[in-house]
This record gives C-alpha cells, sequence and structure tokens, in this order.
C-alpha cells in the first residue's frame, strides 16, 4: 500500500475513532437520524407532513412519514475523474470517504461504498474495516488524467444500484449539472462537494500552458484577469443554479477545500435538522 494511503487511513481511522467516537459521531451519521418515506396523502395524514415541493412536482397531496432507522444503510459514492489531479483534491476526497466509512463501522451500520470514475466500481455492503480500507485505496490511486464523468447520468447509476432505502453521500466536485431530484425522493441524499481553492478563485499566470485534466489537451486560453473575471462569473452562476436545485429538493450540502476542514463542515451538516 502507498505511504500516502497509509497516512490518509490512518488520519481517518485515529480521527473517528478518537475526536469523533462517542456523541459526536451522532452528529455526521446520526443514530436515530430522521429518514422520510414518501407517499400519497390519506386522510387522517398530518398535513405538517405533507412534503410542498413532491406536491407541486407530481400534482398531488404527497406526505413524509417519518421514523427512526437505527441500522442504517449508508451509502457513500466518490465521482472522480481528470479534475481530481488539481491540487489536493483526491487527497481530500480519499479521506472524506474514509471518515465516512469508519464512521459507519463505529455506528455498526451497512456501508455500501461506490466508486464512480472511468471504471466504475460497485463494492458489496459491509462491515468489513478491511474493505473501508481498500475504498480508500482504489479512489486515492485511480488513473484519473484524461477522463472524465457524465453527471447526466449519476443519479440513474445510483437508482439502478440501491434498491434499499439510505442515506446517500455523493462526494463530487459538482462542476457540471446534475440532477439529484429523483434520487432525494426515494433517498436522504447530502453533497459533499470538493474543491481546490484555485478552481474557485484563480490567479492570473502568464507565459503558462494550460492543460485540460479531463482531455490532457492544452487549453487555447491564458489566465488573464478578463478571462478570470469571466470564469468567476460563469461558475458563481453554475453553484447558484446546484445550491438552488440542491434547496429545492431538501438536500443537504458543504463545500470543502482541505483535509483540515472535514470534521467541522462534516458535523456542522447536522447541527439543523430537516
Amino acid at each position: 500500500m502507498d505511504r500516502e494511503v497509509q497516512k490518509i487511513i490512518i488520519r481517518a481511522r485515529e480521527d473517528v475513532y478518537g475526536y469523533l467516537n462517542g456523541s459526536n459521531i451522532s452528529n455526521i451519521l446520526g443514530e436515530g437520524y430522521d429518514f422520510s418515506e414518501l407517499r400519497e396523502y390519506s386522510y387522517g395524514d398530518d398535513i405538517k407532513h405533507i412534503s410542498w415541493i413532491s406536491t407541486a412536482k407530481l400534482g398531488k397531496p404527497y406526505v413524509k412519514k417519518m421514523y427512526e432507522e437505527r441500522d442504517l444503510n449508508i451509502v457513500v459514492a466518490s465521482l472522480i475523474d481528470g479534475r481530481f489531479i488539481v491540487g489536493d483534491k483526491l487527497e481530500t476526497i480519499s479521506y472524506i470517504a474514509g471518515v465516512l466509512g469508519y464512521s459507519s463501522h463505529l455506528l455498526n451500520s451497512i456501508l455500501y461504498p461506490i466508486l464512480i470514475s472511468k471504471e466504475d466500481r460497485f463494492y458489496e455492503p459491509t462491515k468489513d474495516m478491511k474493505l473501508i480500507d481498500r475504498y480508500i485505496e482504489d479512489i486515492y490511486s485511480s488513473n484519473l488524467l484524461g477522463s472524465s464523468l457524465d453527471y447526466s447520468k449519476i443519479s440513474t447509476k445510483l437508482l439502478n444500484r440501491v434498491y434499499k432505502k439510505s442515506l446517500i453521500f455523493i462526494l463530487g466536485d459538482f462542476l457540471d449539472p446534475i440532477d439529484l431530484s429523483i434520487l432525494s425522493q426515494k433517498h436522504e441524499v447530502i453533497a459533499i462537494i470538493v474543491r481546490d481553492r484555485f478552481e474557485d478563485n484563480p490567479t492570473p499566470i502568464l507565459n503558462s500552458e494550460l492543460i485540460d485534466p479531463r482531455t490532457n489537451r492544452a487549453v487555447n486560453q491564458t489566465l488573464t484577469k478578463r478571462a478570470i473575471a469571466e470564469y468567476k462569473k460563469r461558475l458563481k452562476e453554475h453553484d447558484n443554479r446546484l445550491f438552488f436545485h440542491l434547496d429545492s429538493n431538501n438536500i443537504k450540502y458543504t463545500k470543502i477545500y482541505s483535509i483540515d476542514e472535514v470534521i467541522k463542515k462534516l458535523e456542522g451538516l447536522f447541527f439543523l435538522k430537516y
């Protein structure tokens, strides 16, 4: 096993079984986390449970039935392509996958690791820590240069593989449009946006050749102030559409730039319930 992978595994284990061991773990994977089951409104249902978003979309009233699930099904789906060779993104997403995986192990929950990349990998549902180690290693050691993902197919891939109602963490940079509306009707979905700070806030680079890591080809543009201003404008518009989509479908989300932010950002997701 690569030394860098070992460092990620050791740190993730120490953070979960050290800092998170105890009551704090419930803030990330929530023992007793409230799931909801969507079904048509029936006479006698409490109107407070009506899902107005689903009702508007489907044209008739639907309610979310809340219940407590002790033995959670937890899906960690990592979406990686050539853009993850930028900065420390691959290291960060590997660590996040480890924290979520070991947290599920600590809670004795069923973990379903999924890696969507150049070659998709759907692992068997597990409570085995060794498989979590392998999942982290597979993410970190992926050969990503020249690879790209079709985000329009992500929801279908997950729906075709995850049958039982689950808590699904989707890890990716979300730099392409994605529709999670149908997936979020069947499952509880959490989006974890992994970016490099340079992607969100690039600085001018003169006399340098830019390479698109998804195609491994030169980009016919330099990072001038004008080009950066236009890039930031388009990225902000994209992210505003993404956040609106996630909010509209009751999908919690956070954006993470480095390993040092992970624990606090994940905990922050669960201080407020839906």
